[in-house]
């Protein structure tokens, strides 16, 4: 059975390569952007019932997950890299834990959307950084405008504990990133990554700001309570005097890389 591929189809190809893999929801809300998200269900199992999008059912359990069923998740096949013109994956992406830490950076974009929808910021951007060592390196940058002010962060999600995160951030700092946001799966290693940047020496440390993942999917990107090494709160972000409050994501109907 033949198909007329879109531009949609287009961009879903190229935004599942930026990604590396995606969820329903991830592709949605990123085609969507600040608008209603799009019904796209019925295309994506048209694209994988003809072999544009291989998909599968993520191997393990997902804390932020709330539906009884594991997530499907979306890859490209080899058709649909041909006809996006993308090169072939390096990387396992069906091994469980490198699609978590993939899947939780397409969280961090959607959730930044979504503060966007709800008017808590305006003229949101995100910049892929696409890595062969997740977990080791700049996820992404991201600029957007609050309250009359532009910031330009970047973003590392769940980073190995190891001295070689301080020259990640060191070069984040470097390349024009007033604040680099260390985001973790919980307090433990939070608390782990604090001390290692506090303890580093580096002079860009003050600008690290740390927060779990439950923060951020309860709060918001930027509204949530960020903190700093020494485990103070931080003002980076102002808070809207009124806002809207943040999206469950989870009930939603079901982005550029350097």
């Amino acid at each position: 059975m033949a198909i007329q591929l879109n531009d949609r189809d287009l961009l879903i190809f190229q935004l599942i390569d930026e990604h590396r893999v995606l969820l329903e929801k991830h592709i949605s809300w990123f085609i969507s952007g600040e608008d209603k998200p799009v019904l796209i269900r019925d295309r994506l199992r048209k694209l994988f019932y003809l072999d544009y999008l291989l998909c599968h059912r993520h191997g393990t359990k997902l804390p932020w997950w709330t539906t009884p069923t594991k997530p499907l998740v979306y890859m490209l096949s080899q058709i649909s890299r041909a006809a996006a013109d993308v090169t072939e994956e390096v990387l396992d992406l069906y091994d469980a834990d490198i699609q978590r830490h993939f899947l939780e950076v397409a969280n961090l974009r959607m959730l930044g959307l979504i503060d966007q929808k709800d008017e808590k910021l305006s003229k949101f951007t995100w910049t892929t950084v696409k890595t062969e060592t997740p977990g080791k390196a700049v996820d992404a940058f991201v600029t957007f405008t609050q309250n009359a002010r532009t910031h330009k962060i970047a973003v590392v999600n769940h980073p190995a504990v190891t001295a070689e995160l301080v020259p990640s951030i060191d070069e984040a700092i470097k390349s024009g990133a007033e604040h680099v946001l260390l985001v973790s799966r919980d307090d433990a290693h939070q608390a782990a990554l604090q001390k290692l940047v506090a303890q580093s020496g580096s002079i860009n440390a003050k600008r690290c700001l740390f927060a779990t993942h439950h923060e951020i999917y309860r709060e918001g990107l930027v509204t949530t309570q960020w903190t700093t090494c020494d485990t103070s709160k931080a003002t980076v972000f102002a808070k809207p005097v009124e806002t809207a409050p943040t999206a469950n994501w989870t009930a939603m109907p079901v982005a550029t890389a350097v």
